[in-house]
């Protein structure tokens, strides 16, 4: 982990001193690139400290004016970049190895863009990185100190914006604005708070027809004719199967209540998801029991990751393999065939009920609470310690066996 995280701020700033070579002039003959290192440090800038906003307008600013003939777009991402990371103080870590990767580019690109940005004096040196490892002598660990960036902005972009400004350097600070200031600064908040507009692509735009206004008496206030544009009151149709009335959806909530803890792979699903899915089946007369059986017994993967959709697509294919079947053929075919007659109906009721009578419906027992589960299951444990006590000596199949079983007898009697 680098050092200096958060930068110490020099208490007093020395004045910037005089140039100790002959800066480059820009393109535009009116602005004075910082190109000795010297004049990049927070304690002999020109420049003001600035906060996040500041930084980026005056680095658009800088860089839509070609103060700086090498500085393009991409200059203006190593700044938004950099900008996304400063702290309160306004300090900001280099970090070069995580950022050329970050950005897309190489790492000499990016050292050349933090160059530009230095000579625009929108960068200052806080802190110097060294690879001197901080960490003790034999602790077989490395951290080196890191280089810490101060986001500043030249006087220029003061001088351009009407700022007035009071102090000099780095710890100077902006006071108020000019006449000339005053106005760029209003026009510039009310841009910010003018809405941006929607741009819809063309594809998405469409003419509709609009209705013709009617005419009321001498009233000035017309309104659309009547039925012109019905508006559906339902975002969404429900399809035919799952519909259902609010007594048949709690009971449908009842059924996935009881069907979800007896099957494993619908157990990750939501109860009124699983209900929702169940109303089909529900709806066909089958019981909770018949419901749980039948999903018991498909082949479905362990943890599916939306078990009720898993239902909705079965149903939809048997309902989809019952239309084929009830096809124009089909449809032919059972028109052809003579209907049962009354005695036949009859003897199939004499039947069911006979079997009725011999082996009645058996409705589900409901589980037992957890304390009796809880009984059982010592009760077995208990019973299968007794009979591992109680074993002789030509059920153990190792004398070593027979001597622990008889070790077991012995201190069960203290």
């Amino acid at each position: 982990m680098m050092q200096h995280a958060h930068a110490p701020v020099h208490a007093t700033a020395a004045p910037p001193c005089p140039p100790r070579g002959e800066n480059r002039i820009s393109l535009n003959s009116r602005f004075l690139l910082v190109c000795e290192h010297a004049d990049q440090e927070v304690g002999t800038t020109a420049s003001r400290r600035a906060r996040r906003g500041d930084f980026l307008r005056a680095a658009t600013w800088a860089i839509t004016h070609r103060l700086h003939p090498k500085a393009s777009d991409t200059t203006l991402r190593v700044a938004r970049d950099l900008a996304a990371r400063l702290n309160a103080d306004g300090h900001v870590a280099y970090c070069r190895d995580t950022m050329w990767r970050r950005l897309g580019i190489s790492r000499r690109t990016l050292e050349r863009h933090i160059a530009i940005l230095r000579e625009l004096g929108l960068l200052v040196w806080a802190v110097h990185g060294t690879r001197t490892n901080t960490r003790p002598a034999g602790s077989g660990e490395w951290a080196g100190t890191a280089t810490i960036y101060a986001a500043v902005v030249p006087p220029a972009w003061d001088d351009a914006r009407g700022h007035r400004v009071s102090g000099r350097g780095y710890h100077a600070r902006h006071i108020g604005f000019t006449e000339h200031g005053r106005q760029l600064a209003i026009a510039d908040a009310r841009r910010r708070a003018r809405p941006k507009r929607r741009r819809d692509t063309p594809s998405c735009k469409t003419n509709h027809l609009r209705p013709t206004a009617e005419m009321r008496g001498k009233k000035n206030n017309t309104s659309a004719p009547r039925g012109a544009r019905p508006r559906s009151r339902r975002r969404h149709e429900i399809p035919e199967p799952y519909r259902a009335s609010p007594g048949q959806a709690a009971h449908a909530v009842s059924v996935a209540a009881w069907v979800r803890p007896r099957v494993p792979w619908t157990q990750g699903e939501g109860l009124r998801r699983l209900a929702f899915a169940l109303r089909p089946w529900i709806a066909t007369g089958l019981s909770a029991a018949d419901i749980a059986a039948d999903l018991s017994v498909w082949r479905v993967p362990r943890r599916p990751a939306s078990p009720a959709g898993l239902i909705m697509a079965r149903w939809s294919e048997t309902e989809s393999q019952n239309e084929r079947a009830a096809g124009p053929g089909n449809r032919e075919d059972r028109a052809s065939t003579v209907p049962p007659n009354a005695a036949f109906l009859k003897a199939v009721d004499a039947v069911r009920a006979r079997l009725t009578s011999v082996s009645p419906p058996v409705e589900p027992e409901p589980d037992p609470p957890g304390f009796v589960i809880r009984d059982r299951i010592l009760a077995s444990l208990a019973q299968a310690d007794r009979a591992h006590r109680a074993r002789t000596a030509e059920q153990c199949l190792t004398y070593a066996e027979w001597e622990a079983v008889c070790d077991a007898r012995e201190r069960a009697s203290w």
